[in-house]
């Protein structure tokens, strides 16, 4: 199982390189003069900016309800240093080193093992099943009534992964033989499944807002309609979760930008696009770590 999980991901990487290269190939004479269709605004930047910090808020809040779900006890600041912080081991090839760094973060502010590593990987689960419904329903070229289904179906499939005992248990063997560690899973409550699953939702199309400011900000236009870039950067982010292998869905995020919106902004604009959004999410997961960082590591009794 491990095997054919490593084989399939490296056939993905494979794939998306390919494409971005063929599409960066093709387009190189409107692409190699891509610096001229920027129109910076400072405003809308930082708007985007503001609107991904308190998107981590939200995705926080998802985090900590699965645990208070289980019954443990996580005070919200101390579970904010705790994601932005493990956040950051998302860059090192690999999703074990972000759910390891946020398990170990979470045993240390007294939270079981089991429950710390268990909540990492049900926010993940949460995050591609939420983030397929929400592609199916509005990224271009995806909204044919059997790709929602399959969504749908997708979304449905996990959630009773995530409540039903049996089907738990399933997840961690197999979790297990593909980590090469022994894991445990639980079911988790259906109030806190619902909370955490509507949050995750909402994060969703908050990072789709903040994606349409971004091009705004970049292009000096609003380029895309705000249906379409929830979407586009919905589906570009749960390619990038599903590439393990990749540090952070480098490469595979971006290349399904340059799919989807060289269409509506062109080659050039599309590159600014892809590369800007990037390096925008980069620098706000660095400042959310920084601002984090001085909160108090020790839990305390109390929700």
């Amino acid at each position: 199982m491990r095997r054919l999980w490593l084989v399939v991901q490296w056939v993905l990487v494979a794939a998306v390189a390919y494409f971005v290269m063929r599409s960066v190939a093709g387009n190189w004479t409107e692409i190699r003069h891509s610096g001229s269709v920027i129109h910076l605004d400072v405003g809308a930047l930082a708007a985007a900016a503001g609107i991904i910090l308190a998107t981590y808020a939200l995705l926080i809040g998802a985090w900590r309800a699965v645990l208070l779900g289980w019954g443990e006890r996580l005070r919200y600041p101390v579970a904010a240093r705790i994601w932005c912080l493990s956040n950051l081991a998302r860059y090192v090839p690999g999703r074990i080193w972000q759910i390891a760094g946020m398990a170990a973060l979470a045993q240390q502010a007294g939270v079981t093992p089991w429950a710390a590593a268990g909540s990492a990987i049900i926010v993940q689960l949460l995050a591609v099943a939420t983030g397929a419904l929400v592609t199916g329903i509005a990224a271009p070229q995806a909204e044919h009534p059997v790709w929602v289904a399959a969504a749908g179906v997708v979304a449905l499939l996990a959630a009773l992964t995530l409540t039903w005992g049996r089907m738990t248990a399933l997840v961690s063997r197999w979790l297990s033989a593909a980590l090469g560690r022994p894991f445990e899973l639980r079911p988790v409550g259906k109030g806190a499944l619902l909370l955490a699953a509507a949050v995750t939702t909402l994060a969703w199309l908050t990072y789709g807002v903040a994606l349409y400011l971004c091009t705004a900000a970049l292009l000096g236009r609003a380029a895309l309609d705000i249906g379409t870039a929830i979407g586009v950067f919905t589906g570009s982010y749960v390619l990038g979760l599903i590439a393990v292998l990749t540090p952070g869905g480098l490469g595979v995020r971006e290349g399904a930008l340059l799919f989807w919106l060289t269409g509506p902004l062109g080659p050039a604009g599309a590159f600014v696009v892809a590369i800007g959004s990037r390096l925008l999410m980069t620098a706000t997961e660095l400042l959310a770590a920084l601002i984090t960082l001085p909160l108090s590591a020790r839990n305390a009794d109390g929700t």
